[in-house]
C-alpha cells in the first residue's frame, strides 16, 4: 500500500472528525427557533422516566448538534394535561436532511392536572423551568442518584409547592440523604422537615399521578415537662380544631422527651397541620406544624 496516499486519507479523516468534535451544539429552542430543525412531540410509554418522543428532521444542509437540558419544559396542546420536564441533560447530532425519533428522560410538572398517555396530546417546547431546580436535576445526574431519589416528587415541591416531607430518598447514606434535603430546603427556603409523609398510590387508571392522600406520616417530636402532666398529643387544623387524638399519658413525670409519632391521615386535605402537646391544665408544651 502506498504511504504516500493512505497519510493523507487519514489527515483528512482526523480532521473531519476534530471538525464534527468541535461543532457548536445549540440549545434546542435556538434550534427550533431557527428552523435548523423541525419537530414533533409526543408521549410513548418506553419507560417509565423516558416518555417524550420528539421526531426531530435537520432542515439543513450542514450537521446541526443541539441540546435539551435539565429543566426544558414542553407544554401540551391540551392544557388538562400537565407539561413535560426534561430530567436529563442529553446531545443530538443530525446529519444533513436526517429525521430520527429522540427520546427524552422528562417527568410532570403540574400534579392537579393530568398526566399524558400515549397519543393523547403533542408538545412543544416551553421554555426553561426554575434555574435552582434545573441544578438541581443536573447534581442528581452528575452524583447517580437517580436510582435513589424520585425526581417527580422533587420537581412538583418547586412547580407545586409540594411539601420535601414527601420526598423519596432510598439507598443513599444518611449524610448524603441529609445533605440532599438540606439544599433543597436551601433552594426553596424553607426548614428541613421533622417528619415524612408516604402519600397513597393513585388508582390503577387514574389520569392523576398525585393523590393528595397522606397514607402515612411519621416523625420525633420533642418537649419538656416541669411537673408532673397528664399529657394529651393531638393534631390540629390551622384554625386550632383537634382532628385527632395520637396518644394520652398519664402522670408524666418531669424532664425533656423525645416521642416518635407515627399516624395516618388519609381523609386530611391537603393544608397546614400541627401537633400539639397538651397539659392537664390546657398549657402547651410543644407545636409542631406539617403540611400534606
Amino acid at each position: 500500500m502506498n504511504t504516500t496516499q493512505v497519510l493523507p486519507a487519514i489527515l483528512f479523516a482526523g480532521f473531519i472528525s476534530a471538525s464534527l468534535q468541535g461543532q457548536n451544539s445549540h440549545s434546542i429552542e435556538y434550534a427550533a427557533q431557527k428552523r435548523l430543525i423541525t419537530y414533533t412531540g409526543s408521549v410513548e410509554y418506553l419507560t417509565s422516566k423516558q416518555k417524550l418522543k420528539l421526531e426531530v428532521k435537520n432542515k439543513t444542509r450542514d450537521t446541526v448538534v443541539f441540546h435539551i437540558d435539565p429543566g426544558q419544559l414542553f407544554q401540551p396542546a391540551d392544557p388538562s394535561y400537565q407539561p413535560l420536564m426534561a430530567t436529563r441533560k442529553k446531545e443530538i447530532r443530525l446529519a444533513p436532511g436526517e429525521e430520527r425519533p429522540v427520546f427524552v428522560n422528562a417527568l410532570c410538572a403540574n400534579s392537579p392536572l393530568k398526566s399524558a398517555g400515549t397519543g393523547s396530546t403533542t408538545f412543544k417546547i416551553a421554555g426553561q423551568g426554575d434555574v435552582r431546580l434545573a441544578k438541581l436535576l443536573t447534581t442528581i445526574q452528575e452524583n447517580r442518584w437517580e436510582e435513589n431519589v424520585d425526581p417527580q416528587r422533587i420537581i412538583w415541591s418547586f412547580t407545586n409547592n409540594h411539601s420535601i416531607a414527601g420526598l423519596r430518598i432510598e439507598g443513599l447514606d444518611e449524610d448524603s440523604k441529609q445533605r440532599l434535603k438540606t439544599t433543597i430546603a436551601f433552594m426553596l427556603k424553607t426548614e428541613v422537615p421533622w417528619y415524612s409523609i408516604v402519600y397513597r398510590d393513585p388508582e390503577p387508571n387514574s389520569e392523576v399521578l398525585f393523590s393528595g392522600i397522606a397514607e402515612h406520616i411519621s416523625g420525633n417530636i420533642e418537649y419538656e415537662l416541669q411537673e408532673k402532666q397528664d399529657i394529651r398529643i393531638v393534631v390540629m387544623d390551622e384554625h386550632g380544631t383537634v382532628l385527632k387524638t395520637l396518644m394520652c399519658i398519664g402522670g408524666q413525670v418531669p424532664g425533656k422527651y423525645t416521642l416518635p409519632v407515627s399516624f395516618s391521615a388519609p381523609d386530611f386535605p391537603q393544608g397546614q397541620y400541627k401537633i400539639v402537646v397538651a397539659g392537664q391544665n390546657l398549657g402547651e408544651f410543644g407545636e409542631f406544624e406539617f403540611k400534606i
